[in-house]
């Protein structure tokens, strides 16, 4: 916006100094006619030439209609300094919130588990590939001998933010271990349903 401000004062400049042009010449045709009305006043009417006729005459009627271009022309650049001032003085819009998205990918790394009484704790490391990522959550669910799920239990990764391999950890505290016989651990956002890739090494 000082940019165009510099040069909208710039063409204010030079129209001015065409204005002032305009006026200093109209001021001297004006004189001209005073002393070509003196002469046909004191002197013969032949005396006067067809082109000082054009000149008095054309150019006369023609100053109105170029005064009012030069006004015009002059208001333009001071349009444009008082839109530049009144943009920079405005409020600028606050820049748009990130909006959080699905991982691109998220891999299981490790996981293990420890029954201590009634309670099964599932321990593991996942790495979360992707920007802006919305918050994870790993669900486990227990099965008893039959297949039938008797608990289940859901835990956020611990990491608040990502390190640089983008690697976290969770740790689900399920409750009536006592019947679980096997489990199962899936991951999940706000956004739904995450899909993971199974990078554990074989046993």
């Amino acid at each position: 916006m000082t940019l165009l401000a510099l040069v909208a004062v710039a063409l204010a400049g030079v129209l001015a100094i065409l204005a002032w042009t305009q006026h200093h010449e109209a001021q001297q045709r004006s004189a001209a006619r005073v002393a070509a009305l003196a002469a046909a006043i004191d002197g013969p009417l032949e005396a006067f030439s067809e082109e000082a006729s054009l000149t008095t005459g054309s150019h006369v009627a023609a100053m109105p209609g170029r005064r009012g271009w030069v006004m015009t022309a002059g208001a333009v650049p001071l349009a444009v300094v008082i839109a530049a001032l009144l943009a920079t003085r405005a409020p600028r819009p606050a820049p748009a919130p990130l909006v959080a998205r699905q991982p691109d990918s998220l891999e299981l790394l490790d996981m293990r588990h420890d029954r201590n009484g009634d309670q099964l704790t599932v321990t593991g490391t996942v790495r979360v590939r992707g920007r802006h990522s919305a918050p994870v959550t790993a669900v486990v669910t227990g099965r008893d001998a039959a297949g039938r799920i008797v608990s289940s239990a859901h835990a956020p990764l611990d990491d608040a933010s990502l390190d640089v391999g983008g690697e976290s950890s969770f740790q689900v505290f399920v409750p009536g271990g006592h019947d679980v016989r096997r489990y199962q651990v899936r991951f999940e956002t706000p956004l739904g349903p995450l899909t993971h890739i199974d990078r554990r090494p074989m046993p």
